[in-house]
Formats: structure tokens, C-alpha cells, sequence
């Protein structure tokens, strides 16, 4: 079975892809990764100084698949800066 390696990236810095995990095949590692995405962010949505979390997967041997991005944007329309409350 095939091996996956996750790495994340939010505002508490990068974790290195250590540990493997094994799936039938990418489209399996692909679901894993946008299912640790949306657990993180029940922890809380992306802050500063990034306002994103990423999950990245790669293949058994280190080569990226796919990064999954959520990204909190704000974007003004009145012409004013952005506030956050």
C-alpha cells in the first residue's frame, strides 16, 4: 500500500511531512488532507501573520501532490481599510 506524508503550515509555523500514512492511492491521501484541513479549522479560522492554513501532501518518496489552501480574506468596499473585530 502506498505511503503519503502531510505537512501543515498555519500561524503557529510550518510541521515538517515525518510520518507516513498509507492509502490505496492519491485520490485517498487527497480526501485525508482536506478532512485535517476542515478539523483545523473548527479549531479556529486562519489569523495573522499568514490569514491561511495549508495541508500539503506528497507521495512516498517526497514529491508534493496537491496543497489544500483556506485562506480568510478581507476584502473592503467602501474604499476604507479593513477591520477586524
Amino acid at each position: 500500500m502506498p505511503k503519503y506524508f502531510f505537512s501543515v503550515l498555519d500561524r503557529d509555523g510550518a510541521s515538517p511531512a515525518e510520518r507516513a500514512y498509507e492509502f490505496d492511492n492519491d485520490s485517498q491521501a487527497v480526501e485525508e488532507g482536506r478532512k485535517a484541513l476542515a478539523e483545523m479549522a473548527l479549531d479556529g479560522l486562519p489569523g495573522e501573520p499568514l490569514n491561511m492554513i495549508t495541508v500539503e501532501v506528497f507521495d512516498e518518496n517526497r514529491r508534493p501532490i496537491v496543497e489544500i489552501r483556506l485562506t480568510l480574506e478581507f476584502i473592503p468596499k467602501n474604499g476604507g481599510r479593513p477591520t477586524i473585530i
